[in-house]
């Protein structure tokens, strides 16, 4: 894909190296893909493709080329190949986009756009049909599913237009009622709020999604460089606590994020999802090269 007219063609800033990296990946997915329309995934629906899929009897009205002569030989019965199909797969991108995660050095808000971007033109790559959300105390869905690598340009477009601001409401998600195509979502947000994400969890579940959560934390988040006396304020809430920062209150913030992350990692697993860290200061290749392809959600 080319930007000769410059930034206005990458709203994202994912540059052009980048991408052609991406060329190279596709969306995983674990199990056969039953899509919609003609794409480059295996199907169970029986297709045209090259591979073998089973065996049905011949009823009148069906195609005569498809039938095994060397099976009637044997058997004396009309036999009819059936053929693995080559189907389309959805993937839906959920990306917050709170107070909170307009926050950091990098900012999390710019990184989390840039991700579903990235993973949008890999999927659009495999002609998948994508759609993209932002997830505040509503969920907002900009565009139709989109189709094609030709539809990139608009996709980011959409999301770097996408508002921000208010809380993270994960409920908005179970409550929707937004038909939800077979396949894969991407939930992105740092994860960071008191909103019960378990119902989402179940909601995406029944839809058919294989689910992907990624937490998007700033650096200072991970690695805190604060000392003595300070006043935090949630940027969600406007709700504001008065600290006296020591190495010991830095050692327990720690434990508290280690604890967080790993009951996010169990809550994920014990709804078939897989969970998946990113800080925003490591470059998007290294998250998409390396950590999501051992994380299954890249191949």
């Amino acid at each position: 894909m080319s930007f000769a007219r410059g930034e206005r063609e990458d709203p994202l800033g994912l540059g052009a190296e980048l991408l052609a990296r991406l060329d190279r990946l596709s969306v995983n997915v674990r199990r056969p893909v039953l899509g919609q329309a003609a794409g480059g995934r295996r199907s169970p629906r029986p297709g045209t493709s090259t591979e073998f899929a089973d065996f049905r009897t011949y009823v009148p009205g069906d195609d005569f080329r498809r039938i095994d002569w060397n099976a009637y030989g044997r058997l004396d019965r009309l036999l009819l190949k059936l053929y693995l199909g080559e189907e389309d797969l959805a993937l839906n991108v959920i990306v917050d986009v709170s107070a909170s995660m307009a926050w950091g050095e990098p900012d999390k808000s710019t990184y989390a756009r840039r991700l579903a971007g990235a993973l949008a033109y890999v999927a659009l790559g495999s002609y998948d049909r994508v759609s993209v959300a932002g997830l505040g105390d509503a969920l907002t869905t900009p565009l139709p599913a989109l189709r094609g690598r030709g539809a990139a340009i608009r996709l980011w477009r959409a999301l770097a237009g996408l508002p921000g601001g208010g809380a993270t409401d994960y409920a908005a998600i179970a409550a929707s009622r937004r038909p939800l195509a077979r396949g894969v979502t991407v939930l992105i947000s740092d994860f960071l709020s008191d909103s019960d994400l378990a119902p989402a969890l179940a909601r995406l579940r029944r839809g058919g999604q294989e689910v992907a959560l990624v937490q998007v934390l700033a650096p200072r988040e991970v690695r805190p460089d604060l000392s003595g006396d300070i006043a935090l304020e949630d940027l969600e809430t406007g709700a504001t606590v008065d600290l006296t920062v020591t190495p010991a209150v830095l050692h327990r913030y720690a434990e508290a994020l280690r604890r967080h992350q790993a009951w996010l990692s169990a809550l994920t697993s014990a709804h078939g999802a897989s969970f998946h860290v990113a800080v925003t200061d490591q470059p998007l290749d290294a998250l998409l090269l390396s950590t999501l392809r051992r994380g299954g959600v890249l191949r």
